[in-house]
């Protein structure tokens, strides 16, 4: 059974492990929330009762948690993986592992190293009639003969290394041919070989690899593909057909009863490129040297007929399927790459979540035998299948995430049979020590007895084979978060240049005695919020400490902006303040609220003024002065013309008051009189103008700079 630490870390294909271990060995939630209210954890479909874990018990179709059967787990000691499986007449289990190439026995209680091959994964076995036990591996491609009569430990004899193959997927041992066919890779190519090695090439196919053999009584050979998923009859005359395009990338498992099969389709990213392996999640390149493929995938379960009929059963849209088998009944059974799990298919199309183990992969499977075993990856092990309806079944929940610490209401199920039910709490995703312990066992609804905490989950124990749960409610109540108020900020309506962009006198605005104020907010529940805005001056150096609010009492303010009307206030430094509350989505003593202030920002709406504007021979001076903001742009224009920008007399408009002097006979000016009218404008983009009449008495040639430069 599964811990309850729900800590299982993501899974690999069955091709993905494999290549995984080459390359091993040749490199070295968004939580949407609203406001508090009560809300509830419903478990009451397939779905979610088998997202917890399962021990001894079963998940169903039709949406209820029974027992199942009990497992045995038999490990198998410092090996990463048990990859496939072959079994004797007399219940002998062999199992092919990785990574050092070893075959296993299990013989009644005994499992010890039967044989070793030297490379690196033993990927497929086959048994023959006469005792000879056939090995495929990968990587080289090679496969290997073992006399099961021997004394262990065996070392195992090559028989074939068929051409360009690098990996052997599948073996399928044919006791009217006294054949051996290997499905192989990167070539897509199955093998006949021969008892004394002779390897020829059976079937030639488009396909990258050939993942997976079944033989039918008749003599009729499947074959399922990848990097396009076919299913490929070699008929006893060796005339070959694609059946089936199940529109995935591999077809990793078949297995055919009287013409009928079933098909395990998984579907992982696109290949890279033409040949490469599927479904491949290491860093590394594969064995051909192509980029490696995503280790995601989907995964089907379809019953393939001989008229052309695809009965899809049963989807996985997480995870890939790794093995399956169909009983003499109808019954089939699918191992899954994901979650340690067994699923079961009854012929009325019902399914069941039916095993769960600790470790990650169920990767070969045979349940249909009189002493059912499978065998599993990530660590390897041997499980057997107790005989007999366990009494004991346990159900535990997911971790049930509340997304922010919550008190726990009711615990509400039903059910029928003897049913007790615990939770435990905690705020870590996963279970730990700082966890509560779990609650006393409830036999009927009832308050949940575990404290407030982010983290729930729920235990049920089935106290008899006829057991049932069919729901379980927990209600909670979660806490109120406070959203803060961020980045508090102010401009004028009026275009702006971009944000990293230098400041010139091109760029002063036109006169706005509207401001534009924003603000940010981390609202992490969700609630709808109301702002309140005001202001305050800073007068000269001392804070005014009266705040006024912009927004009338009664107004609903929800949006992140205010347009700021200050034509009624006077110009100066000015604060403002944004205070953000949930009343809007919570009762009045959950109410939470968050203020923040600007910086400083400054209101301008009032001209500048130019004073001193006196001509002294072809001189022309003066000074333009503004109580708020510096001065940007000084300009003129003579008798009517264009306004021309001209510098202050040190060069730099950066004050309040700028001092300018002008050379009229720079301007390229006729001697006489002439009007002249200077214009100032502030960094408000407010601006003032002054004339005077001026007489010219002697000219210089135009474009050269007077006192006051111009540009």
């Amino acid at each position: 059974m599964n811990s309850p630490m729900n800590s299982r870390p993501p899974r690999l294909g069955r091709l993905a492990l494999g290549l995984t271990l080459v390359a091993a060995a040749l490199v070295g939630g968004a939580l949407t929330a609203h406001a508090v209210t009560t809300r509830s954890f419903e478990i009451d479909a397939q779905g979610t009762f088998a997202a917890g874990e399962l021990a001894r018990a079963a998940a169903f179709s039709d949406g209820t948690v029974r027992a199942s059967v009990d497992v045995r787990r038999l490990p198998l000691t410092d090996t990463p993986v048990a990859w496939s499986i072959a079994r004797a007449a007399d219940g002998t289990t062999y199992i092919g592992t990785g990574n050092e190439g070893k075959v296993w026995r299990l013989r009644g209680e005994q499992l010890a190293v039967f044989a070793e091959t030297g490379q690196l994964v033993v990927s497929s076995l086959a048994l023959a009639d006469d005792g000879t036990l056939y090995a495929g591996t990968l990587p080289g491609g090679k496969i290997y003969a073992i006399d099961t009569r021997a004394t262990a430990p065996v070392t195992a004899r090559e028989l074939a290394r068929p051409a360009a193959a690098e990996h052997i997927w599948a073996l399928a041992w044919d006791a009217r041919r006294r054949t051996l066919f290997a499905g192989t890779g990167p070539e897509g190519k199955v093998f006949a070989v021969s008892p004394q090695g002779q390897a020829d090439v059976w079937l030639d196919s488009e396909a990258s690899h050939v993942m997976s053999l079944a033989l039918d009584t008749d003599g009729a050979l499947y074959a399922g593909t990848s990097d396009g998923a076919l299913v490929i009859k070699i008929s006893a005359a060796n005339r070959s057909e694609v059946l089936f395009d199940l529109l995935g990338t591999e077809v990793d498992a078949l297995v055919v009863s009287a013409g009928t099969l079933v098909a395990a389709a998984n579907d992982f990213a696109e290949p890279p490129g033409a040949g490469a392996a599927p479904s491949v999640p290491t860093p590394a390149t594969s064995a051909r040297g192509a980029p490696p493929r995503p280790r995601a995938g989907k995964g089907k379960i379809f019953r393939l007929d001989q008229d052309g009929r695809a009965d899809l059963l049963l989807t996985s849209d997480d995870g890939h399927f790794t093995s399956v088998e169909l009983a003499d009944d109808g019954t089939i059974y699918a191992g899954a790459g994901k979650d340690g799990r067994i699923h079961r298919i009854l012929p009325d199309r019902s399914t069941a979540t039916w095993i769960d183990v600790d470790e990650r992969q169920v990767l070969a499977i045979d349940l249909v035998s009189s002493d059912p075993v499978f065998v599993t990856g990530d660590v390897a092990a041997v499980y057997r299948v107790v005989p007999g309806t366990p009494t004991n079944a346990e159900w535990t929940s997911k971790v049930l995430d509340a997304g922010f610490r919550a008190r726990f209401g009711q615990l509400d199920f039903r059910g029928e049979g003897t049913l007790a039910l615990q939770t435990r709490s905690g705020n870590t995703e996963r279970p730990d020590t700082t966890w509560s312990e779990w609650s006393a066992a409830a036999s009927a609804p009832g308050p949940v007895r575990s404290p407030a905490a982010r983290y729930l989950q729920v235990r049920a124990r089935l106290g008899t084979s006829a057991t049932v749960l069919r729901s379980v409610t927990a209600y909670y109540l979660p806490q109120n978060q406070r959203a803060f108020v961020r980045e508090v900020t102010m401009a004028s309506h009026r275009a702006a240049r971009p944000a990293d962009a230098a400041a010139t006198a091109d760029d002063v605005p036109a006169p706005s005695s509207q401001y534009r104020v924003t603000w940010k907010i981390e609202n992490t529940d969700g609630d709808r919020l109301r702002y309140r805005v005001a202001f305050r001056s800073e007068m000269r150096g001392t804070e005014q400490p009266v705040w006024r609010e912009m927004l009338r009492e009664s107004e609903i303010h929800t949006r992140l902006e205010h347009t700021w009307e200050t034509s009624g206030v006077p110009d100066g430094w000015y604060r403002l303040r944004v205070r953000a509350t949930d009343a809007l989505s919570n009762p009045t003593p959950y109410v939470l609220d968050h203020t923040a202030e600007s910086g400083p920002v400054l209101v301008d709406n009032h001209a500048p003024r130019i004073d001193g504007l006196t001509q002294s021979g072809n001189t022309l001076r003066g000074r333009a002065i503004d109580d708020a903001s510096p001065i940007a742009k000084l300009e003129l224009s003579v008798d009517g013309g264009e306004w021309q920008m001209f510098f202050p007399e040190d060069d730099l408009l950066d004050t309040l008051a700028e001092s300018f002097v002008v050379d009229l006979g720079t301007l390229g000016l006729a001697a006489g009189t002439h009007l002249v009218a200077v214009r100032a404008t502030d960094s408000g983009g407010n601006p003032v103008s002054a004339d005077a009449t001026v007489r010219v008495t002697a000219t210089a040639p135009a474009g050269n700079a007077p006192a006051g430069r111009r540009r």
